[in-house]
């Protein structure tokens, strides 16, 4: 039974590894000039800058932090 539990454990664990491992986040400034973080790369063909680390941020906190270290005048306004 022992080593049933300590496989479970294991396979939960790389398996949430390796979706959080997928997760990115971005900061994007949008067309009007209002500035964001989002769970998903922003397209440059609908008009949408990424600012910061272009290939995106591992944790929500990170791109919020980002976003808020943005110099004065950088974003219109912040949304969300």
């Amino acid at each position: 039974m022992r080593e049933y539990l300590i496989a479970s454990i294991v396979i939960v664990a790389a398996a949430t590894s390796a979706f959080a491992g997928g997760a990115k986040y971005y900061v994007e400034k949008d067309t009007v000039g209002n500035c964001s973080v989002v769970d998903s790369k922003p397209s440059a063909s609908a008009g949408m800058t990424i600012l910061g680390n272009k290939g995106g941020y591992a944790t929500k906190d990170e791109a919020v932090k980002a976003l808020n270290a943005l110099p004065k005048g950088k974003c219109k306004g912040v949304v969300g």
